[in-house]
């Protein structure tokens, strides 16, 4: 007989490694060759990431503060000071702990976003939904008259042409009995998609399905009364901040498109439940939902193919409205509830920006460039009808992305930066001890220290101001100590922070110039120029002029409407003519792509500068 024998190390258990991860409390199991992040993502626990994991940006870090220290990665070493690295500072997408330890993640990354904005600043349109609500009371059947109860419902509605949806009718039988015959249905086109207690709200939703923020809005679509909004954070931030690193992310595991779509779903069946939960609601009362989103988000949500998008000539596999069931989606709603996906125009400017377009327009004699500015920067020129769209990608700086001490726009962002001086004066959200420093304060701090001087117009920061140090090599403006600091950690905007928003601004004043060219406009032609989105909203006009973001426009050109694609998309929801007109915007704007334009490269070089425009140099010699 033979006999296998093994030797103890052949049968020796693994023992898992466990990583503590504080101040949350968890306990996550590193798998072999996973990082940090990795498992971060697999457990639904948050660790910003704007590069989503490529190593190219410090979003990530956390501080090894027990248990085995893992040996730093040699790109670590290049962006952490040799006292950090002594004590445990590590980026996560690079990390694998091969024993026991605990981590601590950041303020800055684990706060939860408090502005996602919701509303917009649009007027509200006339109430005529896409679905009918009919109220029944009908005659219980009798053995006399026994007709099917699908005839007696299309009896009692005649003209109506009614059929069922098939989910529908699983329960239908039994819920109309219990409910003694009197109640509600919801008709569709004919198609009887929802059934309820006569004193049961019946609900629609909308949605703005941006790259970092969710946004909804609940609609009684008896009365077209918004009962609740909520914002969130978008779940599928924790594979990055911006569109690219989504399809990078793709390129490399093609299954990351059904895990982005799966985050997706989630976050809509939360928005679904936080909105319900709002006026004790349930989810299934919801039988139509409208969704904008950009191009990649459209199609990740539809489980369409992506990576055709980050390619050029960036070409949409669909760009057409479309209605499809929510089921097949995954989203819970009602048994037969639908999903209205906003149409797209082209490439990367997608039914978010249709839904913008359509919230607004503004009826000038003058041509109004309209402006959604974010990770992705949709610009539209709209004249006399006539819609010319371009888009840049501007990258994750606006949302606090690939900034050193970046965050969302949480508590203890700096928001303001004033300088006079050497002295410094912040604001941050909340109020509290500062953490990290948000999209708007970016802005911010850099129109201050190009207009106190403490950087020339190249971006170069002084040597002689008190507040900029040498770190690491590098020059860096000390916005606040490790005293001064909410997280004991010194914030600090860096000679690359500078560059990483001179790349984004530059890219938005470049694309406007082309797009002003190709239209036959320029800037003094003008009439309006509409800044939307969140970050819009709350950036300080003064200081985008300040280092030439914007045109060279007097203050009163610009307009600032909030959240203008979920207005957008509450319209679709509330009108079925303002579907029709998503519709007839999706298919009359004329896309022009910025890769074909010869200049470009030439003008985003010439714009890279800080230049003040005449406004804030006429502001500047007042004072």
């Amino acid at each position: 007989m033979n006999i296998d024998m093994k030797s103890k190390a052949d049968t020796k258990t693994e023992q898992p490694v466990l990583v503590t991860v504080l101040p949350m409390g968890e306990v996550i199991e590193i798998a072999d060759g996973e990082t940090i992040l990795d498992v971060a993502r697999r457990q639904r626990i948050r660790i910003a990431s704007s590069c989503g994991g490529h190593g190219t940006c410090v979003t990530c870090a956390v501080q090894v503060t027990g248990g085995e220290i893992p040996e730093p990665h040699d790109a670590d070493k290049q962006v952490f000071s040799e006292r950090r690295l002594e004590a445990g500072w590590r980026r996560a997408c690079l990390t694998r702990p091969l024993a026991d330890c605990t981590i601590l993640v950041p303020p800055r990354s684990t706060a939860a976003a408090v502005r996602t904005h919701v509303d917009g600043t649009a007027e509200d349109v006339a109430f005529e939904p896409d679905v009918e609500v009919l109220h029944f009371d009908l005659d219980a059947p009798t053995l006399e008259e026994s007709r099917s109860d699908d005839l007696r419902f299309r009896d009692a509605f005649p003209g109506k042409a009614l059929f069922f949806d098939t989910a529908l009718l699983s329960g239908f039988a039994e819920d109309v009995r219990r409910w003694n015959w009197q109640g509600s249905i919801v008709s569709r086109y004919g198609e009887v998609i929802a059934a309820s207690p006569r004193d049961v709200h019946i609900l629609g939703m909308s949605v703005d399905l941006g790259t970092t923020n969710m946004s909804g809005f609940l609609v009684d679509l008896n009365t077209g009364e918004t009962l609740a909004t909520v914002g969130m954070e978008n779940p599928q931030t924790i594979y990055g901040a911006d569109l690219i690193t989504y399809a990078s992310h793709i390129r490399r595991k093609p299954e990351t498109a059904l895990e982005l779509k799966k985050l997706a779903v989630e976050g809509i069946n939360r928005l679904a439940g936080d909105l319900c939960g709002a006026i004790d609601a349930k989810p299934e009362q919801i039988v139509e939902i409208t969704v904008a989103g950009n191009t990649m988000m459209h199609h990740l949500l539809l489980g369409l193919p992506v990576k055709q998008l980050a390619l050029s000539p960036f070409i949409s596999a669909y760009s057409a409205a479309m209605d499809v069931k929510a089921r097949d989606l995954g989203i819970m709603i009602a048994p037969g509830g639908y999903v209205h996906m906003l149409p797209n125009i082209a490439g990367f400017v997608g039914g978010d920006h249709v839904a913008t377009l359509l919230a607004s327009e503004i009826d000038v004699e003058k041509p109004v460039i309209i402006m959604d500015i974010g990770t992705n920067t949709e610009i539209s020129l709209v004249q006399a009808g006539n819609i010319t769209s371009v888009s840049c990608p501007s990258g994750p700086a606006f949302e606090g992305g690939n900034i050193s001490a970046g965050m969302r726009a949480a508590t203890g962002a700096i928001e303001l930066v004033r300088i006079k001086g050497d002295e410094l004066s912040l604001k941050t959200i909340g109020d509290g001890k500062p953490v990290g420093i948000c999209g708007s304060g970016v802005l911010d701090v850099v129109a201050q220290l190009y207009l106190a001087g403490v950087c020339d117009h190249r971006g170069r920061l002084a040597e002689d101001h008190s507040r900029v140090r040498l770190v690491d090599g590098k020059r860096a403006f000390i916005l606040a100590d490790e005293k001064e600091s909410g997280s004991g950690l010194p914030i600090m905007f860096t000679q690359d922070d500078i560059r990483n928003l001179q790349l984004a601004k530059s890219a938005i004043r470049a694309a406007t110039d082309i797009l002003l060219d190709h239209t036959g406009y320029s800037e003094a032609d003008l009439g309006k120029v509409v800044i939307a989105g969140a970050f819009g909203n709350f950036i300080d006009i003064g200081s985008a002029l300040a280092i030439g973001m914007l045109p060279d426009l007097p203050f009163s050109t610009f307009v600032q409407v909030g959240n203008a694609a979920g207005d957008g998309a509450r319209y679709t929801l509330r009108s079925k003519s303002q579907r029709q007109a998503a519709r007839d915007i999706g298919a009359r704007a004329h896309y022009f792509e910025l890769a074909s334009a010869p200049t470009f490269m030439k003008i985003f070089g010439k714009r890279m500068n800080f230049t003040e425009t005449t406004a804030i140099k006429t502001v500047r010699r007042e004072k």
